[in-house]
């Protein structure tokens, strides 16, 4: 026979086939694939927690930062009230005599100030000073805020009201004091027998120091003293501006 007569067809060898993987050897079993997705599960959450801990952190310190840089705004335009008072007393509406600096120990109506001065005008940019004005400060720990009232005027027309803006707000209370010449502390001012409608000419215009406490709605009790001025000079052994300042956590005692 010829050699091509003498050739088997058939399968071919083992040897010879193409070696296709096993089913185990391909991807990832079930158990695999629901270990994996629990682990990308478990370290998406610590994640996630975790920036939002980063992020909830930032708002509280952006908070804080901005709570205390009002309050200290605050306490540095009362103070710089306190600096140019002016001895000058006002015609209210009811056509009656008010000191320059009074301060009042009851509630006030709504055109009234717990706190009410007479003080030089602001300077300009141009350097020129305005006309002395009326300035007044009240609190209102309903809507918690305290109110700076500014009068048009120092003698005020009939009928005339006071324009009210929030000096700083987020507060639970505020409380105004004063020392006199006996170096009591008093919560009104001219002494008695006087008043703020009936004050003593012959009595000094303004006590020694004022101290102002105010109670934050996060708990913190801030108290600032400043001393003033006696008459038309400095009070005897002070300098003038700060006096001290105390903070205390949400107990409410001064510091």
């Amino acid at each position: 026979m010829s050699a091509g007569r003498n050739m088997k067809t058939g399968p071919l060898p083992a040897q010879g086939r193409l070696a296709l993987p096993s089913a185990k050897q391909v991807g990832f079993t079930l158990i695999e694939l629901l270990i994996a997705l629990a682990i990308f599960a478990i370290l998406s959450l610590i994640a996630y927690r975790t920036l939002g801990s980063v992020f909830q952190t930032r708002e509280q310190l952006n908070a804080e930062t901005v709570k205390w840089r009002d309050l200290a705004l605050f306490f540095a335009r009362v103070e710089n009230d306190m600096g140019a008072l002016v001895n000058r007393p006002i015609r209210t509406v009811d056509d009656i005599n008010a000191a320059a600096f009074c301060l009042s120990g009851f509630p006030v109506g709504p055109n009234e100030a717990q706190l009410a001065f007479t003080r030089l005008g602001f300077v300009d940019a141009s350097g020129s000073a305005a006309a002395p004005q009326r300035i007044g400060y009240r609190g209102n720990p309903a809507e918690g805020k305290v109110e700076m009232l500014l009068w048009s005027g120092l003698d005020q027309a009939p009928r005339a009201a006071p324009q009210t803006y929030a000096a700083l707000n987020n507060i639970r209370s505020v409380q105004w004091r004063v020392l006199d010449r006996t170096g009591n502390w008093r919560s009104d001012w001219p002494p008695a027998p006087a008043s703020c409608n009936n004050p003593d000419k012959s009595a000094p215009a303004y006590p020694l120091a004022m101290e102002l406490s105010i109670t934050l709605s996060s708990g913190e009790t801030v108290t600032r003293q400043i001393a003033l001025r006696a008459g038309n000079g400095a009070v005897p052994g002070t300098t003038g501006g700060t006096g001290g300042t105390g903070t205390t956590g949400g107990s409410g005692q001064k510091s």
